[in-house]
């Protein structure tokens, strides 16, 4: 999947190096489950638990990288926690700070948004952020996702707990 400068692919064996680079940004430290010592058996880690997931069908995982280089990351993006029931499914990203600022985040969000509802027939997308991130809620609104509550001590991070903003989008909603 491509937009412009952003592109969406499985993750790669080669991509160890500098996914375990990215994971030692604090910004992805304070606002994801990254521990804050991770090293490469992390990463192989979570590679491994991506593929069993795709195969489990309970995730569909993807490195946003640098469209006209996809040697180049610049983040991780999932479609997960489905329930396949009620056509829905969440939204979780994060970016590396050579990542961050060009709009990678949000082309990846409307990328993925938008494959999950013609390739996976989803008819909800949740997001949550940080109600003490601001530039993640920020992708969430350009992305066409509407604000719909604060969840209270939601989120547990190496930091303590967070209340979190929860965002929905329906498939007529996405922006771009």
């Amino acid at each position: 999947m491509r937009d412009g400068p952003t592109a969406l692919r499985p993750w790669r064996e080669s991509d160890v190096p500098a996914l375990v680079a990215a994971c030692q940004d604090p910004e992805i430290v304070r606002w994801t489950r990254v521990p804050p010592s991770y090293a490469a058996a992390d990463a192989r880690a979570y590679q491994l638990t991506r593929v069993a997931g795709v195969r489990a069908g309970t995730i569909a995982p993807y490195a946003i990288v640098d469209g006209d280089d996809d040697r180049r990351l610049l983040g991780s993006i999932s479609l997960m926690r489905f329930s396949w029931r009620h056509a829905r499914g969440e939204v979780g990203y994060w970016l590396t700070p050579q990542g961050r600022g060009a709009g990678h985040a949000t082309r990846a969000v409307r990328l993925i948004c938008a494959w999950g509802f013609a390739a996976l027939e989803l008819e909800r997308i949740d997001l949550r952020a940080a109600v003490d991130n601001p530039a993640s809620q920020a992708v969430a609104e350009r992305a066409g996702f509407r604000r719909e509550a604060v969840l209270r001590s939601f989120s547990m991070t190496g930091f303590g707990r967070d209340d979190v903003v929860a965002f929905g989008l329906l498939p007529g909603e996405l922006r771009g």
